[in-house]
């Protein structure tokens, strides 16, 4: 669930996290996907930018609660950016009728976040900062970008359905659609999450 998988893209060294801690539940399918990210989420559209949650339809998020992502972007260089530390609570939204979502199947659901119209206004930002660092004369390229999703606000399930199946999908652009990053279970969700303390 977090990223032991460090991955090169763009002279940029990408840690991405699926989740909270220790890596668990990360489908080998999505890793191609996952090396790709750190040079797609700097040129995406943020209004594209979702993450689906598969649950068992019993469940319901508690009010409020909702998937955040965490950007850090540091530079190879010092001051050739400024550091980006961002943590930003994901919005749910309305619509499951998206590219890469099968029908969820019998007592199962989708809910659907995406980022508001003021948080995509911070990564456009970000993402212009860095292209007009990269764009001065005798830019030394590269840094680090770490992406992180954390579910853990969300993962609240009595006894019974502690250990019923938890997919989490993600989609940068509507183009490709979403893909699966993480499975497991609420149970999982709260013990990684306690892991990281």
């Amino acid at each position: 669930m977090s990223a032991p998988y460090l991955l090169r893209r763009r002279s940029f060294l990408v840690a991405v996290c699926a989740s909270l801690a220790a890596c668990g539940g990360i489908p080998l399918s999505a890793l191609p996907r996952l090396s790709r990210l750190s040079g797609q989420l700097l040129e995406a559209d943020p209004a594209e930018l979702m993450v689906a949650v598969q649950l068992d339809a019993r469940l319901s998020p508690p009010p409020g609660s909702a998937p955040i992502l965490t950007i850090r972007l540091a530079p190879k260089v010092e001051g050739a950016f400024a550091p980006v530390d961002l943590r930003v609570p994901l919005m749910l939204g309305t619509s499951a009728a998206v590219a890469g979502l099968e029908p969820p199947g019998a007592g199962r659901r989708w809910w659907i976040y995406g980022l508001s119209e003021a948080n995509q206004a911070e990564l456009r930002k970000i993402q212009d900062m860095v292209r007009h660092a990269q764009a001065q004369p005798g830019y030394q390229r590269g840094g680090t970008l770490a992406i992180a999703l954390e579910q853990r606000e969300m993962a609240v399930a009595p006894p019974a359905l502690d250990h019923t199946p938890w997919t989490t999908w993600m989609q940068v652009s509507r183009r490709e659609g979403f893909f699966e990053i993480w499975n497991g279970t609420p149970l999982e969700v709260r013990e990684l999450a306690r892991a990281r303390r």
